[in-house]
């Protein structure tokens, strides 16, 4: 291929926050080939907590459509003739962007995307580093998701995930007025801490004996500060009775909001508190800083937000998001039940008395 491409494939499979991990990569495709097509190969999701990648990215924002990848099939006349549509289609360059996965489906991955495409494929290592979320010896975290893609990508440019604007969504003004409408019906709109329970894995889920104890403890110290609980309709009941325990005011909107308003709405709101789970990675995107619980599902760093400004709660890692502490659970509990409500609930209270200027 000679001089800039007309039309690039991308491919990512995943959700919500394997989605907004990958916002520098779209952001950085924008900034080296902004007149090219970019249509984006994903799946579409299998699971009502699970939006899709279009749902994220938006239309017309950062790709100009979409193939669907029937996810899991083994069926060779399924996969040949997407294959085909995508091979006229004619993409000059294909980019991977998805999670490191085995061996043998890389390789995979690889012969589907030559298929696909004939030009160049980038961030597509079949061995070494580029395979590997990097290990820091000094801090014990692991590199996040998101740089570990830009590096496998680093022929094209530095997709410079440290830059805010690298992973802002471009909320529309119509977004934004959509949140402030939802918001409205809330008197603690002026000031509020957002706030969601889902989880797509169990091991992820902070129990409500946690949750019920932070919410007891930032309600009683800041009786004016609103509570807004964001999610899937499958986190309305719970989060309902969670609300329950608050003093001052609430507003419950699961299940009521796309993905990208959602992000409009946080966007307004002082902090966010949740689990490892999308909306936290909405948060981030949002320039909101997030109060993060985690598991010790996924070695520690690989799925912290991005960004600098959020406080980050690791099962008994002396690196947290700021200032050091270890946390000493019951011997043998490895898991997120073992966080230190006490010191979440500081944490969610220093947010919520500063305006965050972070904020895009």
């Amino acid at each position: 291929m000679t001089g800039a491409p007309r039309k690039i494939l991308i491919r990512r499979l995943g959700s919500l926050g394997d989605t907004l991990v990958t916002l520098p990569v779209f952001h950085l495709l924008d900034r080296l080939w902004p007149d090219a097509e970019k249509r984006v190969l994903t799946n579409f999701p299998v699971q009502s907590k699970a939006p899709p990648l279009q749902a994220v990215l938006g239309e017309k924002i950062f790709a100009d459509g979409y193939f669907a990848y029937p996810l899991g099939t083994r069926n060779p006349a399924a996969l040949w003739t997407l294959a085909r549509d995508i091979r006229r289609w004619g993409p000059d360059v294909a980019v991977y962007a998805n999670r490191c996965r085995s061996f043998g489906v890389t390789a995979r991955d690889r012969t589907f995307l030559r298929l696909c495409c004939g030009g160049e494929i980038y961030g597509l290592p079949l061995f070494g580093v580029p395979r590997e979320n990097l290990r820091d010896p000094d801090t014990g975290l692991y590199e996040r998701e998101a740089a570990r893609i830009a590096r496998a990508l680093a022929p094209l440019g530095d997709a410079d995930v440290g830059n805010p604007d690298h992973f802002s969504l471009r909320l529309t003004d119509t977004e934004r007025a959509d949140a402030a409408r939802r918001l409205s019906a809330c008197p603690g709109a002026g000031r509020f801490m957002a706030f969601s329970v889902g989880t797509k894995w169990p091991e992820n889920d902070w129990p409500d004996r946690s949750w019920n104890v932070l919410i007891e403890a930032v309600g009683a110290r800041d009786t004016a500060l609103g509570l807004v609980a964001i999610g899937a309709p499958e986190d309305r009941a719970r989060s309902d009775r969670l609300l329950a325990g608050w003093p001052g005011p609430v507003l419950n909107l699961c299940g009521e909001m796309a993905p990208r308003i959602s992000a409009a709405l946080l966007a307004r709101a002082r902090c966010f508190v949740g689990n490892d789970s999308g909306p936290m990675h909405l948060a981030a995107a949002a320039g909101t800083r997030a109060v993060a619980v985690f598991s010790r599902k996924n070695p520690p760093g690989i799925w912290f937000p991005l960004g600098d400004s959020h406080r980050i709660f690791y099962p008994e890692l002396a690196w947290s998001g700021g200032d050091p502490v270890v946390f000493r659970s019951a011997e043998g509990e490895t898991g997120i039940a073992s966080i230190p409500v006490a010191q979440v609930a500081e944490a969610c209270l220093a947010f919520a008395a500063h305006p965050n200027e972070g904020q895009k």
